[in-house]
């Protein structure tokens, strides 16, 4: 039939449309035509790669230079840790000394015991002492436990009765130091003139990490 013939393309018709059909599809073309990793960083244009290009959340630390990524800003801080176990307790020295007596007690304030401390640090220092006497008058006894220019006073009032009994009383006593050198503890007694008697004296000096010693 005549119309149809005039329907068909003609040769060059045909050459054009595959020209056209391949500049259309040249990428799936090269995809099919080009071997397998035969595109390397030679074959790639200056910035043809965009972030358009990459995978978002794809790249790693590891495809960066040490440097390249910035430091982010610094986080709060976390809560904190639980303590760890206490460690055990340190050596303490510690300085004892007892005098049983009866020893006299002088007129005047006097050195009645002491206790050598030979080793320099700070201590916590106690002592006690029995006083009495067996006169019926009343007695006022001032007693003093000293430790450089560290002391504790305690002052008793022994009352005599008329059947001769001995009456007496105890004293104790507390004091903290830091001795500096090799120092003594001292308790002094003064009787203010009066036969009276002091016993049982025990002075201890025990050795601590930490002292504060303030007035309150």
């Amino acid at each position: 039939m005549k119309w149809l013939s005039r329907l068909r393309p003609s040769p060059s018709m045909v050459i054009a449309m595959i020209a056209l059909a391949v500049a259309l599809g040249g990428t799936g073309y090269a995809a099919i035509v080009l071997p397998a990793n035969s595109v390397g960083t030679k074959q790639l244009k200056k910035s043809a790669v965009t972030s358009v290009k990459v995978k978002d959340g794809s790249l790693l630390n590891a495809d960066f230079k040490a440097g390249q990524i910035p430091a982010g800003p610094v986080g709060p801080a976390g809560p904190a840790g639980p303590g760890g176990p206490a460690g055990p307790a340190g050596p303490s020295d510690a300085f004892s000394g007892f005098k049983n007596g009866p020893t006299a007690v002088p007129g005047t304030l006097s050195t009645v015991a002491t206790l050598n401390v030979p080793a320099v640090g700070k201590y916590v220092i106690v002592g006690k002492a029995w006083i009495f006497d067996n006169v019926n008058t009343g007695v006022l006894v001032q007693c003093q436990l000293v430790a450089g220019g560290d002391s504790d006073e305690t002052r008793a009032s022994l009352e005599g009765n008329s059947a001769g009994y001995v009456t007496g009383t105890s004293m104790a006593f507390n004091v903290a130091h830091e001795f500096a050198a090799a120092g003594v503890i001292e308790l002094k007694c003064n009787a203010f003139g009066v036969s009276v008697s002091i016993n049982s004296i025990k002075i201890t000096a025990i050795k601590v990490g930490n002292l504060t010693n303030t007035a309150i």
